[in-house]
């Protein structure tokens, strides 16, 4: 799921959340059985491209042409790419399908998408739902349907991207700086339901496509009933198909996932449809965006394995930097 900010968000994010290591940086949800990180990965890793926002994106070549700019979005259940990419390459068109955005669903037009490189790998072939550019923020989108048999590892802190096969058939190794985290799956995403904010259990659904951390109406409606509803304000979200949604923004205390712990988490509150894709609606529930994602030194989703890998920063990087963007016009 993709989200865009106004600049109302944009002035309102103050500093970026702080993660806390408490300790060794263990759980006790097997950290040793992270992925070790072996040559393959080395060999594939591809620099990121910072949006305007928080966002990054990967190059991706089709066929012997590019490399165009794609996200990786794991809360996407589809990949999908901009009309005007489509035009340029002359993509056959596919079937009509329905595209399910933060605001609803909608039925949209697809077109064929054959032999997509990231570095040596090959994804798979897609029909993928056309969007405007402009809305997206890129050339394309990297989804679920791409990614479901692969490793995604970002490094915030070195600005590398890499996807390699699944590590769940690799021998382990015990890395002392990392956190893993064990997900389910749910609707072709990751979910993970061990995690709490301020005290209010909740699922967690990370979000690598949103600049902001999205929490559903059952969980602000669980936060309001416990007095930790914070200095909301109103926002606008918006979506890839250009349309909006209402929303309030509040930065909340403590956020922890499966032993990961983040401070100051700015979240917006919001009848996302996507909540109700992912039929996790009626209980609490939270996207985590890039806004949390990037106070890490880097994370690793292996979808096959259903695990989460979140690295800590080094003792010597200190205090996260703030967040220094200024607020956009329109």
């Amino acid at each position: 799921m993709i989200l865009a900010l106004t600049a109302a968000v944009l002035g309102m994010t103050q500093a970026a959340p702080q993660p806390v290591a408490g300790g060794p940086a263990v759980t006790r949800l097997e950290a040793t059985s992270a992925p070790a990180r072996d040559g393959t990965a080395e060999d594939e890793k591809l620099p990121l491209t910072a949006l305007p926002d928080l966002r990054m994106t990967v190059g991706v070549a089709v066929g012997s042409q590019g490399p165009f700019r794609f996200l990786v979005d794991t809360a996407a259940d589809r990949s999908a790419v901009s009309r005007q990419m489509a035009a340029k390459l002359r993509l056959p068109p596919g079937r009509e399908t329905v595209l399910h955005s933060v605001t609803g669903a909608t039925r949209v037009t697809t077109a064929t998408i054959r032999g997509m490189q990231v570095a040596t790998r090959t994804l798979p072939d897609v029909d993928a739902p056309l969007l405007d550019a402009a809305h997206v923020g890129a050339d394309g989108i990297l989804g679920t349907d791409v990614l479901r048999s692969a490793m995604v590892r970002f490094d915030f802190r070195d600005k590398l991207l890499s996807i390699t096969p699944s590590g769940r058939d690799r021998p382990r190794a015990r890395d002392a700086d990392a956190i893993v985290v064990e997900a389910r799956r749910r609707e072709g995403r990751l979910i993970v339901t061990e995690a709490q904010l301020d005290g209010q259990r909740l699922t967690v659904v990370l979000d690598t496509g949103s600049e902001v951390s999205v929490g559903n109406e059952a969980l602000r409606r669980a936060l309001e009933r416990r007095g930790l509803l914070r200095n909301e304000r109103p926002v606008t979200l918006g979506s890839v198909t250009g349309s909006t949604l209402p929303a309030s923004f509040m930065i909340a205390g403590h956020l922890d996932v499966g032993g990961v712990t983040l401070t100051g988490l700015g979240i917006a509150f919001a009848e996302a449809h996507t909540f109700k894709a992912m039929r996790i609606d009626d209980r609490p529930a939270l996207l985590l965006g890039m806004n949390a994602l990037q106070a890490f030194d880097s994370l690793t989703i292996d979808m096959a394995a259903k695990k989460l890998r979140f690295v800590m920063p080094s003792a010597s990087a200190g205090q996260l930097a703030e967040n220094n963007r200024k607020p956009t016009g329109g």
